[in-house]
């Protein structure tokens, strides 16, 4: 639902620049900066929560904010207040990956530790496809049911989708658990300063590695909708609906072949070798889109592109626990987070849409700028992770011994 809600802006943005008269580069904006705004916050903020004993009541406020601020986006009546409610969604969502993913490796066995994180990140690409589906349906709907004279659909439509996280705030609210024994956040701090002291080009080289295969995924995710819409001549709830289908495949398979790839992976391999293998191949995939003849090759294309990505930066983050110490998971996978947020949620859709915007009225102009960006961060992240495979293996020895 985070994920499905997080990407509700991608699905109407035809509507949405039809409507207020927005630029890509604003609509980007919204997409990414908007919502990286206190996300990032948040995120940092919320880490004493790590040690909580109710830790599902956190989930459960969590889902209630991100709910209000898709209220607030829906009622907004101008770019101004989108921007704001964006990042009351952002803010909502801050807290709650990170203390997912902290009860998610609490609670698994190391030998299937990266796949239990890999079916949540499947979740996440599958809550993007929902998004895109059940988004696209109702956008169809609405366009026939209720008078183009009545509310904008796309006000509509954040309300609907909205309805669904009540009965997510009553289901989390109904979990009990134990209090989590961590150490005491200052010490953390501290630790994992000198963690990073000790290895800071390692560290460096992964988070960048990582922080462009986000990229990738969420400048495809965010823009894929539109070219459809405006290259290849599909209505906005048929391009919705059309990669939502093509996405709910393929995001999770990526997702769920890097947690395999990770776990069952020989001592040669690395992850970050995958991560550098599939961004590799996202960068002929991409060329290929603005040459493609047909609706269902751009969005095969797209949605294959996606996948690849995925698998990208799924590899990345379940590769960080093993070269962390126990007590240094969580922050370490905050910061992570943090980082990846910054480099790829915030960045990635909104350069996409001021090259965009610079190129023109090209009638391939978006999917060109789609491809320059991501190609562009590819390369920046083949580089940064084959600088860490021997580092990776040096701090996985040491964390283990």
């Amino acid at each position: 639902m985070a994920f499905a809600d997080r990407n509700l802006p991608a699905v109407a943005a035809p509507l949405l620049k039809a409507s207020l008269g927005l630029s890509d580069a604003q609509l980007g904006l919204l997409d990414g900066p908007a919502f990286a705004l206190l996300y990032v916050v948040g995120m940092l903020v919320s880490w004493p929560l790590a040690s909580s004993g109710h830790r599902f009541r956190l989930l459960a406020g969590c889902v209630a904010t991100w709910m209000l601020g898709m209220v607030a986006f829906a009622l907004a009546p101008s770019f101004d207040v989108l921007v704001v409610a964006r990042a009351l969604v952002g803010l909502g969502q801050s807290a709650f990956v990170p203390l997912a993913l902290g009860l998610i490796v609490e609670g698994s066995p190391l030998p299937w530790r990266a796949r239990s994180m890999a079916v949540f990140t499947a979740a996440s690409a599958m809550g993007r496809s929902l998004a895109l589906l059940m988004g696209g349906a109702v956008l169809a709907l609405l366009s026939r049911w209720v008078p183009a004279s009545g509310p904008a659909h796309w006000r509509l439509l954040f309300l609907i989708m909205a309805a669904p996280n009540l009965v997510l705030v009553v289901m989390l609210l109904r979990r009990v658990e134990q209090a989590p024994v961590l150490p005491r956040p200052a010490a953390v701090f501290k630790q994992m300063l000198a963690s990073f002291g000790q290895q800071p080009g390692l560290m460096c080289a992964y988070f960048c590695g990582a922080g462009a295969s986000v990229l990738v995924v969420q400048t495809v995710g965010a823009w894929a909708p539109s070219v459809l819409h405006r290259e290849q001549g599909l209505v906005p709830a048929a391009a919705a609906f059309a990669f939502g289908a093509a996405l709910l495949v393929a995001a999770p398979l990526g997702h769920l072949i890097a947690g395999t790839l990770i776990d069952k992976r020989g001592k040669r391999v690395t992850p970050m070798t995958i991560v550098a293998g599939a961004l590799l191949l996202t960068v002929p995939l991409l060329w290929a889109v603005p040459r493609a003849t047909s609706a269902a090759a751009a969005c095969g294309l797209l949605a294959l592109t996606s996948l690849v990505g995925g698998t990208a930066a799924v590899a990345a983050l379940t590769g960080l626990p093993l070269m962390l110490l126990t007590p240094l998971r969580d922050a370490g996978l905050r910061l992570f987070l943090v980082f990846i947020t910054l480099l790829g949620v915030a960045l990635g859709p909104f350069i996409a849409g001021v090259v965009s915007d610079g190129m023109g009225v090209n009638s391939r102009g978006l999917s060109t700028a789609l491809y320059m960006v991501c190609a562009a961060a590819a390369v920046f992240g083949i580089a940064s992770a084959l600088l860490t495979r021997t580092g990776w293996r040096r701090a996985v020895v040491e964390v283990v011994g």
